[in-house]
């Protein structure tokens, strides 16, 4: 089972190493302000995983303890 997952895993390693590859020669062909707005992008990306980690984990931590948060009603 350990020779089965350290294939995996250098499987993956591989398949990073060709992604930052590509995206170093590719960088290397895009007008600076393209590189501006992709690493604007790949910022937000991230901070989206973030924020659905976070309201996951919470979620987690409120059935752990039982205790819900309070909920906004509208009332008409």
């Amino acid at each position: 089972m350990a020779k089965k997952r350290e294939k995996v895993v250098n499987l993956v390693n591989a398949m990073l190493d060709v992604e930052r590859n590509f995206w170093d020669l590719f960088l290397d062909f895009i007008p600076e302000q393209a590189k501006k707005h992709l690493k604007a992008a790949r910022k937000e990306k991230l901070m989206a995983l973030r924020s659905l980690l976070d309201a996951k984990i919470e979620g987690l931590e409120e059935s752990k303890s039982g205790k819900k948060k309070p909920q906004k009603v509208k009332v008409q």
